[in-house]
């Protein structure tokens, strides 16, 4: 990372992968910090904890530091936009805080239910699954990417991935549909997870494309 050649050696930095857009802010942070700085190779490497005087970490530091930064992040701003209807943001809010009536929710209120997600049948049912990492969630998310021609990889939770969906690279009229596309996916699926667990259709992948496609467009 440190190129040595030249008279005073400069910062050459190279990544593995293209950076997810939750991970821009962190990069254009590391490269602030690096920047004016050099290295001096007549010195040898030390680590240094910035939150004492005395450079030494201690529990008692950290703990601080942390409470100091903590923030609770909320998509609000996705989640309540004028680009999709009210009951999809409402959908979507009680995802995010993990509100939803899904089978491992209706189990801690005391339902005895086996939990058994509907479209998959390979993982209890849950919220992140269900929208998130459900293969058959994952043919929608792979379409989505497919179609703005992005690299994405998807965080763990709901909440994680409103709160990365940032969409700064495109142009206007495409960043409005980028911005709605993960609203209009979360309710394509719970329709279809509804279709089947309700009126017991059977899992139409062709059908779950199409209404998802004709939502995002609309």
């Amino acid at each position: 990372m440190w190129d040595s050649l030249g008279v005073e050696g400069a910062w050459s930095p190279s990544f593995s992968r293209p950076f997810n857009d939750w991970e821009v802010g962190e990069v254009e942070r590391l490269l602030l910090t690096i920047r004016g700085r050099r290295l001096n190779p007549l010195l040898e490497d030390r680590m240094q904890w910035k939150e004492t005087k005395d450079g030494f970490f201690s529990v008692k530091s950290l703990y601080n530091a942390l409470d100091s930064r903590r923030v609770d992040q909320f998509p609000n701003r996705i989640i309540w936009s004028s680009c999709v209807p009210t009951k999809v943001s409402f959908f979507t809010w009680e995802a995010t805080w993990g509100k939803v009536l899904t089978l491992d929710q209706l189990k801690k209120r005391g339902r005895f239910l086996a939990n058994r997600y509907f479209l998959c049948c390979e993982e209890e049912e849950s919220i992140d699954h269900i929208l998130i990492h459900c293969t058959k969630a994952r043919v929608l998310w792979e379409l989505l990417f497919a179609l703005f021609g992005v690299s994405w990889i998807l965080p763990l939770s709901v909440r994680e991935t409103l709160i990365g969906w940032c969409g700064s690279n495109l142009d206007k009229k495409r960043r409005k549909v980028w911005k709605a596309a993960p609203l209009c996916l979360f309710w394509t699926v719970w329709k279809e997870r509804n279709r089947i667990a309700f009126d017991n259709e059977e899992v139409s992948i062709h059908r779950l494309k199409n209404s998802f496609v004709c939502n995002l467009w609309l």
